[in-house]
């Protein structure tokens, strides 16, 4: 175990001397607050948790089954700072991502979770309807909102630098924020090729009424680069839905995906997207090697998130891909 650590620590260094230059790796502590919004779709509390860079010596705080490496309520460092938010996937938690939001923050950006309603390990009853489908982009509109009006970081967020990252139907989410359009109606055609697609299958017998007819699709044009884990409905999605999605697109695919189905997702959306994204695919992965590593708490209770294939190193694929996202928002964020 010593030595594992060690080689991923090595490893850290040496590809963030790589990436981005060793001057930038854990160039700041990490602080955190808890912010509480308003749900624009329904009404009622919205959870969100906002991590900023801090001058102050990194700590670890213990929050549920997790252990955060950031301090609750440091005074945040001098800004200007990027802010990047991030959307979990169908039944996630604000919590899903959180290495690589502290990661982030050391170095150096703001970066925002969102606990989307009806779509969450607490309460998934909108998943499926347009609570969910139609809903989800309004939640990271709202977060933007309220990371720029909060005390502690609207004054060291830089603007004119949004960027997000999403997974699985986060992943979706983001393409919606930046302009995409899905078509139901494409449906139709992945459910004759894909028949016994049991996610297919829970969606169908979601109630079909509009639960609230006048919802809209939204777009944010302050987000300029977005990161896509796995992205999920990318058979809602064709060439006249991604045609408005012209921000850089970083794309990855778990080779070994168990909840959705190639090509019909990721592979799908890269073929499609009218400037070819930066596609990666992540040899040996499964669907859910984007979360943070397990707590052993978790691990033995949620066996089917916190289980990878054989031969995966979730923790040392996080070096990895953590150091990657802030490569790509650090050149693609150009500021205006």
């Amino acid at each position: 175990m010593r030595r594992l650590l060690l080689t991923c620590l090595l490893a850290w260094v040496l590809l963030g001397g790589m990436l981005f230059g060793t001057a930038h790796a854990n160039t700041y502590g990490a602080g955190f607050l808890d912010l509480t919004l308003t749900d624009p779709v329904e009404g009622g509390p919205m959870q969100a948790i906002v991590f900023y860079p801090t001058q102050a010596q990194n700590a670890a705080t213990r929050r549920g089954p997790f252990t955060i490496d950031a301090a609750l309520h440091s005074a945040p460092a001098a800004g200007p700072f990027p802010l990047i938010v991030v959307s979990h996937g169908t039944g996630g938690s604000l919590m899903g991502h959180h290495d690589s939001l502290t990661a982030l923050a050391r170095a150096g950006f703001v970066a925002a979770a969102v606990e989307h309603p009806r779509d969450n390990f607490r309460d998934d009853s909108g998943f499926a309807t347009d609570l969910q489908l139609v809903g989800r982009p309004h939640h990271i509109v709202a977060l933007i909102d309220g990371v720029l009006a909060h005390g502690t970081t609207a004054g060291i967020v830089d603007r004119s630098r949004i960027g997000m990252a999403g997974h699985s139907a986060g992943g979706y989410t983001a393409l919606l924020v930046a302009g995409a359009k899905p078509n139901f109606a494409l449906m139709a055609e992945y459910r004759r090729a894909v028949p016994h697609d049991p996610l297919q299958a829970r969606a169908d017998a979601a109630p079909r009424e509009r639960r609230r007819p006048d919802l809209a699709y939204v777009t944010d044009q302050r987000v300029r680069a977005i990161f896509l884990m796995a992205p999920a409905l990318g058979y809602v999605l064709d060439r006249a839905g991604l045609a408005k999605v012209e921000v850089p697109v970083r794309l990855y695919r778990p080779s070994e995906d168990e909840i959705l189905v190639h090509p019909w997702n990721a592979e799908r959306i890269a073929q499609m997207l009218p400037t070819p994204p930066e596609y990666h695919v992540l040899d040996g992965a499964g669907h859910f090697v984007f979360l943070a590593p397990c707590p052993t708490a978790l691990a033995s209770r949620l066996a089917i998130i916190c289980t990878d294939p054989p031969g995966i190193d979730r923790t040392a694929i996080h070096v990895r891909l953590n150091a990657e996202m802030i490569d790509f928002f650090r050149r693609r964020l150009v500021p205006r």
